[in-house]
């Protein structure tokens, strides 16, 4: 996992809300065509015992091809019980051409082999590459990274909501620096905050309030880390 300088590196709230994938926007390739989705909360609508998590969306992925337009699309967003990083699998899309013609075999080249290639760059770019599934009601999967795609929760009424994070501040020499806060509704509670830092030399594991994180680099631009327990709430 990564964080950049102000950004939370861990967070845990609690409230009246519902699961779902905090989706950044997303371009990717697949069959020689381009694809937008745009980044929003795609509620959780089915979790499992083994903690996979699906989302179903309908109608928003959209076309980056010129003359080329999408009358209908349906996708699922599936993760297992990690909070980050998720699989965009696509189940229907329909593409028209400028004359208003269904393109029904719009997937290109030989669909017997599964790309190798996660990603591929398209004007300075980094464009995500869907793989072909056989044996699969969906066309085809895009894996979305970690910093793509995290598990956040919705709330209906943030007021009665209380939130804990851990933010990443920077780095001098050895030292790491962080806020903790808690917010209860809309307000941070000052009594409830703390600078804190830590020196790298003696350990790359951090801990506060339950929480443990091996830091794998550091630098004063972006964090990146592995997460062993989140915060403990209060």
């Amino acid at each position: 996992m990564s964080a950049e300088i102000g950004e939370s590196v861990l967070e845990r709230t609690r409230g009246y809300g519902a699961p779902g994938f905090r989706v950044k926007d997303l371009e990717f390739e697949q069959g020689g065509y381009r694809f937008f989705l745009p980044g929003a909360l795609y509620q959780i609508n089915y979790e499992s015992q083994e903690g996979k998590s699906t989302a179903y969306g309908y109608g928003n992925i959209r076309s980056l091809n010129e003359g080329i337009s999408i009358s209908g699309s349906n996708f699922q967003l599936i993760s297992g019980p990690t909070d980050s990083g998720c699989t965009l699998q696509v189940s229907n899309l329909n593409l028209i051409d400028r004359d208003g013609k269904l393109i029904t075999n719009w997937v290109s080249g030989d669909q017997s082999e599964q790309q190798d290639e996660n990603a591929i760059a398209i004007g300075g770019r980094t464009i995500l590459s869907g793989s072909i599934l056989r044996g699969s009601s969906a066309l085809f999967a895009v894996d979305v990274p970690d910093d793509q795609c995290t598990k956040r929760y919705k709330f209906s009424d943030y007021g009665q909501t209380f939130r804990q994070e851990l933010i990443y501040l920077g780095r001098s020499g050895d030292e790491l620096s962080f806020k903790y806060r808690e917010f209860s509704g809309n307000l941070a509670r000052p009594a409830f905050s703390a600078d804190l830092k830590y020196d790298l030399s003696e350990s790359q594991t951090i801990g506060y309030r339950g929480a443990r994180i091996d830091v794998i680099e550091a630098g004063n631009q972006v964090i990146r880390y592995q997460v062993q327990s989140n915060i403990q709430g209060i």
